[in-house]
């Protein structure tokens, strides 16, 4: 783009049409359909045009699982085209070939799962009107349409494809989430199904265990700082909380003197009625003013008030918040 062309600031209408576009590529993400063999064909020999390689038989499997192990097979084991799904079989159902599959690794094209990037050079484009040579723009439409497949991983002598997912579920917010079962789930071998909360992985138990059910006494196991925070949402504060004994709370002080205490609502609680072996383990509750999600952290045994807790967080100092941005 010259200089002259050069966009400083976009309109109002412009702005209104960010959603728009959100909202159509999410849906072309999102799609299940399954893929037609000639018109894949079509995509991936293209897409390997513009990345310099050149056409090559195209293996489509069921899911990322199949792709990467039909991929080691072709390449390291010399398996052919025509025997590949008949082996890979064999690996699924107790490898007697032994053969050795190396941990994955990531396509080299993510294909539908794309969608969110070829949003924004669709908007782009199409809203804001902006230009690239003719030649360039050819590449991206070939690029673009990979969003109608699934993962690709081209090969020298062949492009090996996935399949979509058969389910994908997203929330109000279009982030993944499926309380209950698998938010992505594919079809095939292996059982490749990805639970989620929220926008957050999470192991199979806590997605698909009802809140009720759930032992509490896992949550203390996790490490992952989002997943102890989509467990204390799904099984609610309170009831995490009737298990122990309060030692501090925000009502305990002056809002006037401590607004950030009533706006978190800091809580300062005891657990040791989950912990065997432990006489004391406080936790700080709090939730976060902007996403409004509850929070519940572990603390030392030493801390006993709200303040004890933030000072330790806050890494020896103990600062008085007034307000945030």
């Amino acid at each position: 783009m010259s200089e002259k062309n050069k966009i400083e600031q976009i309109t109002e209408k412009q702005k209104e049409q960010m959603p728009v576009y959100v909202e159509k590529w999410r849906k072309i993400g999102s799609k299940t359909d399954r893929l037609d063999f000639e018109k894949t064909k079509k995509i991936v020999d293209d897409f390997r045009e513009i990345i310099n390689m050149s056409p090559a038989p195209l293996l489509i499997v069921d899911n990322p699982i199949e792709a990467w192990v039909s991929c080691v097979l072709f390449e390291e084991y010399k398996v052919p085209l025509e025997s590949i799904k008949e082996e890979m079989v064999l690996v699924f159902d107790g490898n007697p070939k032994k053969y050795q599959i190396p941990r994955a690794s990531l396509p080299y094209q993510t294909g539908s799962y794309f969608a969110s990037v070829f949003s924004f050079y669709d908007y782009m484009f199409e809203c804001l009107g902006v230009e690239i040579e003719k030649d360039l723009w050819i590449k991206y439409k070939k690029w673009e349409a990979t969003s109608q497949i699934g993962m690709i991983y081209p090969l020298e002598n062949i492009t090996v494809v996935c399949e979509k997912p058969i389910k994908i579920h997203l929330n109000e917010n279009r982030v993944l989430h499926r309380d209950g079962e698998p938010a992505v789930e594919y079809a095939g071998l292996g059982d490749y199904k990805i639970y989620s909360l929220n926008g957050v992985e999470v192991p199979e138990y806590l997605a698909v265990t009802p809140a009720e059910k759930l032992d509490i006494a896992k949550y203390h196991e996790e490490k992952n700082a989002d997943v102890k925070a989509e467990f204390v949402r799904k099984v609610g504060i309170e009831q995490f909380k009737s298990l122990g004994k309060i030692l501090d709370t925000y009502k305990n002080y002056s809002e006037e003197e401590e607004p950030f205490f009533y706006s978190s609502q800091y809580e300062l609680w005891d657990m040791e009625a989950i912990f065997s072996g432990l006489s004391k383990a406080p936790y700080l509750s709090m939730v976060n003013p902007t996403t409004k999600i509850f929070h519940f952290e572990g603390v030392s045994p030493s801390c006993n008030t709200i303040e004890d807790a933030l000072k330790e967080r806050f890494g020896g100092s103990y600062y008085k918040i007034k307000d945030m941005a």
